[in-house]
């Protein structure tokens, strides 16, 4: 499908509003939840079926400049980095003041681990390193139901993802550009270590990096930048494909700076509490929205808090026990160690190397060559690893005044750490500085095939779907969460729209 300008997204976003000001509520066939990676999914194949949908995101548009900085980071921190922040609480950054502002990321610090989660339009295709890998069959068969085929998945719905988000791997000249220098010497020290790696596609566009290594644009992502965005939009991000695409069918609406904080049905229907904001993140007014159909696609802790928080309240009795279980990091752990060799001038931002290792470790891991974002040269290799976790998960419950938190221990997160850590022994000498205190990937809470069926519908509820990073069983199996949460929802929207529901 070709992609839909930016200007005319744009256009399209400013000429859709969504009709609900004024106050009171509104009643609408379907509701998409989220603009992530499952909401833009659902939100543009529901549009090519006809379906009006009200697409609600809690954050804001950003828009993209050549030159400007849109975005806040690590090198220049401001408020618009975070999502309603008094302090830089983001693993690695000093905890300078901030003002509260709807900023692209969510800071969650929950007992034994910080939980990372996109903010915006667009969700984590934003702020994401643009890594568009499969999970192994080997690991995939042992974590998902046994009626999730990998091969249709293999030939269908992978493809067709990496299609839409024009996933590609890095050109030649690029890669061997100096701010690649990094990644150059992780291969190498791979190679030596007779590990293979193998290059990943992603959704970085090369055509703007190219235009930053010339000097016409404003350099970001070849001076580390993406954990916060990319100004001069050098990301294929869900702004510049799905989104576009389904405002141009002309069924889709939406309401950015729009976040659900509650859901009930009543009268077989269900009706959202909606806080909406202005640009600076004040409220505006609360909202009631009733639909026939819901999906919810506000990625792994959010989709999860929400169900929890509904079950265990009686808005949506009808939720089983596997709702808030199965939750994992996705095996996430980081580590920095210092090399000896060459360096660039920066290191760039686009994760564009990537080795499995199966054996030999607590448990099997993936390594992928992340940037360190400092400015100056730097010595130092960032090693994001991503553990094949089959054992270790939290569960999602409520507590005190109904509020949902996470039962997880610190060590859960030990065998992942002491892989990634004995990893970069191997092939660098020495184990560097880890942590696994952190992740990127949130995953499960609501997963396949126990909390829902196969395409995410939610059992106990008709017309209640999850498509987001929650259906994943704790562990996505040796990839980033990205390429499989797009693909279980493509494979969903399939069968529910075959299914007329």
């Amino acid at each position: 499908m070709a992609e839909v300008s930016r200007r005319r997204f744009l256009a399209l976003a400013a000429a859709a509003p969504i009709g609900l000001r004024g106050g009171g509520g509104a009643h609408v066939p379907a509701i998409v939840v989220g603009s992530g990676f499952g909401g833009s999914v659902a939100a543009l194949r529901l549009g090519q079926a006809g379906v009006d949908v009200l697409l609600l995101e809690r954050g804001k548009l950003w828009p993209h400049d050549d030159h400007a900085q849109v975005f806040g980071s690590e090198s220049s921190i401001d408020r618009r980095m975070l999502w309603f922040q008094l302090l830089a609480n983001y693993p690695g950054l000093p905890a300078v003041p901030m003002i509260p502002y709807p900023g692209v990321m969510q800071v969650d610090v929950q007992p034994g681990i910080t939980v990372l989660a996109a903010s915006c339009v667009g969700g984590g295709s934003v702020v994401y390193t643009g890594v568009t890998l499969q999970p192994p069959r080997r690991y995939f068969e042992r974590l998902y139901p046994s009626g999730l085929s990998y091969t249709e998945l293999d030939r269908v719905y992978f493809p067709r993802v990496r299609a839409m988000l024009s996933a590609q791997t890095v050109p030649e000249e690029v890669y061997n550009s100096a701010p690649f220098t990094h990644t150059r010497v992780f291969d190498a020290q791979f190679a030596a270590a007779g590990l293979p790696v193998e290059r990943t596609p992603s959704t970085f566009d090369w055509q703007v990096v190219r235009r930053e290594l010339a000097g016409q644009v404003r350099p970001s992502a070849i001076v580390g930048e993406s954990s916060f965005g990319n100004s001069n939009g050098a990301k294929h991000d869900l702004t510049r494909n799905y989104l576009p695409a389904a405002l141009a069918t002309g069924h889709v609406r939406l309401g950015a700076l729009h976040e659900v904080t509650s859901i009930r049905r009543e009268a077989g229907r269900y009706a959202l509490a909606v806080t909406r904001r202005d640009e600076d993140g004040l409220t505006v007014e609360q909202l009631e929205l009733t639909c026939d159909r819901l999906v919810l696609a506000t990625g792994s802790i959010n989709t999860t808090r929400l169900l929890v928080a509904a079950r265990d309240s009686g808005a949506l009795p009808g939720l089983n026990e596997h709702v808030g279980t199965n939750w994992g990091s996705n095996g996430d752990a980081f580590v920095f160690r210092p090399y000896t060799g060459p360096v660039g001038p920066s290191q760039a931002a686009p994760i564009v190397s990537t080795a499995m290792v199966d054996q030999g470790y607590p448990v099997p891991i993936r390594a992928e060559s992340a940037a360190v974002s400092l400015p100056g040269q730097q010595p130092v290799l960032h090693q994001l690893s991503i553990a094949v976790d089959m054992d270790n998960r939290g569960v999602w419950r409520s507590g005190l005044g109904g509020q949902v938190g996470l039962n997880w221990q610190a060590s859960q997160s030990d065998p992942a750490l002491r892989s990634a850590l004995a990893l970069s022994e191997r092939v660098g000498g020495t184990t560097g500085v880890g942590s696994a205190a952190a992740t990127a990937h949130p995953v499960g809470g609501c997963p396949i095939g126990a909390a829902t069926d196969l395409a995410g519908r939610v059992h106990g509820c008709p017309g209640l779907y999850v498509l987001d990073s929650s259906l994943i069983p704790g562990n996505v199996g040796g990839a980033n969460p990205a390429l499989t949460v797009s693909a279980l929802a493509e494979r969903a929207m399939d069968q529910i729209v075959q299914a007329g529901g």
